[in-house]
């Protein structure tokens, strides 16, 4: 049983295990994740931003069909409550057209109906990428998700953002500016919108498509959701929170360079490199 050393984490928790905590509302991130040489880097800016964050529940998925030792062994350094999960893309999603991250968003979709269903446990859904940055204020910006909540994220394509757009006069989501409208009824980032826990769950057929581009949309028209029923945050959608950042990609270490360090084997170099090379 563990419990944070920050004073704000006052959940007790078994590691890999669900928490049910009626008395609180825990924002359940749900993280897809696959081995690249960044992920080190990106799933650890991210896990020191959730440990500012009280009462949540990390649900990691690996797009893999072995779970990986190196984030395991962050998800316990972390000491937040989480879940580490396996959610490989099937052979018939593996090209571009179908995109990453569905499986393993589907793989937490049914962890959470699994644990979940028939609980009285109140909580938010957020689908928080491990590349991108995070204002810990977002956090308890949608934490009072009555059914889905709407917010800006930065750094989106062509127009630098994504935002729901809300009326002066009745403060309601009107619109949305994003760069790719599209067929979409709601044009939004993944990184821009949560969902209550509870609605969600009462929503059987709620699903995600192997669809690049049309996945949060597809998404939410699954949970029935009307334009008028969703709740601007960040101020009336006046401030950015979340940002779309993308870590650039790098090699991987290689030990045919390291070799050609005169005596390199008596130096630290060769742990150095093998402790690299298993988190990528």
């Amino acid at each position: 049983m563990n419990s944070s050393s920050n004073s704000q984490h006052r959940i007790s928790f078994i590691p890999g295990e669900p928490v049910h905590d009626p008395e609180r509302t825990l924002i359940f991130l749900i993280t897809p994740t696959y081995t690249r040489p960044t992920q080190a880097a990106d799933m650890t800016r991210l896990s020191q931003t959730l440990q500012l964050v009280p009462d949540i529940f990390w649900i990691v998925v690996e797009d893999a069909h072995n779970s990986s030792r190196s984030v395991e062994d962050l998800l316990r350094r972390t000491n937040v409550p989480y879940a580490h999960l396996l959610g490989p893309r099937p052979p018939t999603h593996l090209d571009k057209r179908s995109g990453r991250g569905v499986s393993n968003r589907l793989r937490a979709f049914e962890w959470l109906r699994e644990n979940y269903s028939n609980t009285t446990q109140k909580g938010v859904i957020y689908f928080a990428d491990d590349d991108n940055a995070y204002d810990v204020r977002i956090f308890e910006e949608m934490r009072s998700t009555r059914i889905v909540s709407m917010f800006p994220v930065g750094l989106i394509s062509t127009l630098g953002l994504s935002t729901p757009i809300v009326s002066r006069k009745s403060g309601k989501i009107i619109g949305f500016h994003d760069p790719f409208i599209g067929r979409r009824k709601f044009a939004v980032d993944m990184a821009g919108f949560a969902v209550n826990l509870q609605f969600f769950l009462s929503q059987k057929k709620a699903t995600m498509p192997y669809k690049v581009g049309y996945e949060e949309d597809y998404f939410l028209k699954s949970l029935g959701v009307q334009i008028w029923q969703l709740e601007p945050k960040a101020e009336n959608c006046t401030q950015v929170l979340v940002w779309h950042t993308k870590t650039k990609p790098a090699d991987q270490p290689k030990l045919s360079l390291m070799k050609k360090v005169t005596n390199y084997t008596e130096t630290n170099l060769p742990d150095l490199y093998n402790n690299q090379l298993e988190q990528s």
